[in-house]
């Protein structure tokens, strides 16, 4: 029985995805194969989708779930919240089919939207999965009309496309119908942008490309390669805000909203997702993958994540020239201003912040009563500044990231403790004091004697917190601001070819 089971568990799941012509609608059916002796199977819905650390229950829109025998019989269907438990009687094969409606009012990246000409979901809103077999391969067909595209970083095969596991399934996103494409190289990477959305038109496509090919030159160098084989910017272009981009991860594409402004907040929220290529998507803690889809995982690393991530998505297109040393100044005091303006970080630590964000008032994406985002951003920062200062300019946070990757690129999350481990290692055991005082502990982060120790200066202008240069700074502080603030030319060599 044992070897039986072994091998049926590795067959794969057969998906057929079909839209309705007038795209109100998704049919999807499932096809898989019978345990022997196994008379109930049971299939689950996720709850959330990782990324977002929402509680979404898209269970909640799925009620049309039927299951057949390969002979035709009709089988039993119990639904229990987000589980469909199947009586699989004396069948062979199992094939379940339900429907899916789409939101054509709504673009929001978690569910399904769409609009008069295409279809947009994630993975985690259209796939049942097995219980007991997620880790079974899986193929996905789409039976579309002719003239359709379709934008997905599934592994293409002759026909239809195949996921190593659910995981991987739910973790690429799907654009079906009609949508505007570009394509682009990095390396010997192909990159492929589909656009669709109210602004799809508006929006400048071609400076849209070159600041997705300046992100992925930037970083893919920061870390030495990238850890995949074709990539896909899924983009829902709006004009409801003068700048902006905000979406969620994957490990070979995101999905992200981008305002036709295309500024510096664009350019912030592409470099973020694009930086989850590794932060989060491969260099993660142990509750982020394989997933739990039935709860929100307690990930109390979330600062380093999200934060830490954000903090790079600003500081790695400085480096190579996008903004100005001012730019920067500005964005360390607002980062500091929207830490300080939040009275709950005497009562809540960052880790905490992350490990209870299943509590979340609502389920906030952004963390339990504090925001990790600019908390985490805050911290990369002192923590960078006190590597820095203890290495006298050897080191920098930049060893510390690069450290967790050598650890993480084989495909293993990282084990508990690991990011003190990595900060007392480039920066000496005082990393690991500071670790246990500004990350596991509530209060306040001494921003203004560590921004000393780079030159700068934290004070209050009005009910904002103002950073500026120094004016008496000299030796090793006006050496690590130096560092700090320097600049190359290469988004200004990007900007001018296109």
């Amino acid at each position: 029985m044992l070897n039986c089971l072994a091998l049926v568990v590795s067959h794969p799941i057969d998906y057929v995805v079909t839209p309705s012509p007038n795209l109100e609608n998704v049919h999807i059916e499932m096809r898989f194969d019978a345990i022997p002796g196994q008379s109930k199977v049971r299939l689950q819905l996720p709850s959330w989708s990782p990324g977002l650390y929402v509680l979404e229950n898209y269970w909640k829109t799925l009620d049309t779930v039927s299951a057949k025998s390969e002979s035709g019989e009709s089988l039993s269907v119990e639904h229990d919240r987000d589980t469909w438990t199947i009586d699989s009687g004396h069948a062979k094969q199992i094939i379940v089919s339900y429907d899916r409606p789409t939101d054509q009012s709504s673009q929001r990246l978690g569910m399904f939207s769409g609009d008069a000409d295409c279809i947009h979901y994630s993975g985690p809103t259209m796939y049942l999965y097995m219980a007991d077999r997620k880790e079974a391969p899986c193929n996905v067909r789409f039976d579309m009309p002719n003239g359709w595209q379709i934008a997905t970083s599934l592994h293409e095969q002759t026909q239809g496309f195949s996921a190593a596991n659910y995981d991987e399934l739910a973790d690429c996103p799907v654009t079906l119908g009609k949508f505007v494409e570009e394509t682009y190289t990095v390396g010997n990477k192909k990159y492929t942008m589909a656009f669709r959305g109210p602004a799809r038109d508006q929006i400048d496509r071609k400076k849209t490309v070159a600041m997705a090919k300046f992100i992925s030159e930037i970083e893919t160098r920061f870390f030495g390669g990238a850890p995949f084989e074709r990539y896909v910017w899924q983009i829902s272009a709006t004009s409801m805000m003068k700048d902006g981009g905000g979406g969620v991860e994957h490990a070979s594409s995101t999905q992200i909203f981008l305002s036709t402004g295309l500024g510096p907040g664009a350019m912030g929220g592409m470099a973020h997702e694009f930086f989850h290529l590794w932060n989060v998507k491969r260099i993660r803690s142990q509750v982020l993958g394989p997933f739990d889809y039935t709860r929100l995982p307690a990930a109390g690393d979330l600062w380093w994540l999200e934060g830490v991530t954000d903090y790079y998505a600003f500081m790695l297109p400085y480096r190579a020239g996008y903004g100005s040393p001012q730019d920067l100044l500005n964005e360390i005091g607002g980062e500091i201003s929207a830490v300080r303006s939040n009275a709950e970080r005497f009562n809540v630590s960052p880790w905490d912040s992350g490990y209870r964000t299943p509590d979340a008032v609502n389920s906030m994406s952004s963390g339990y009563k504090v925001n990790y985002y600019p908390t985490g951003w805050t911290l990369g920062l002192l923590f960078d500044i006190e590597i820095r200062t203890k290495s006298k300019g050897r080191r920098s946070l930049d060893d510390v990231e690069k450290g967790l990757w050598s650890i993480c690129k084989g495909g293993k999350a990282f084990p508990n403790g690991e990011i003190r481990r990595q900060l007392v290692k480039f920066g000496g055991k005082d990393l690991g004091a500071l670790y246990d005082q500004w990350v596991m502990k509530s209060g306040e982060l001494p921003a203004e004697e560590v921004l000393k120790l780079a030159g700068l200066k934290l004070s209050m202008d009005g009910k904002r917190w103002k950073v500026k240069a120094a004016e008496n700074a000299s030796g090793e502080p006006k050496a690590i601001r130096e560092n700090l603030l320097h600049q190359e030319a290469l988004w200004a060599k990007a900007e001018a070819g296109y």
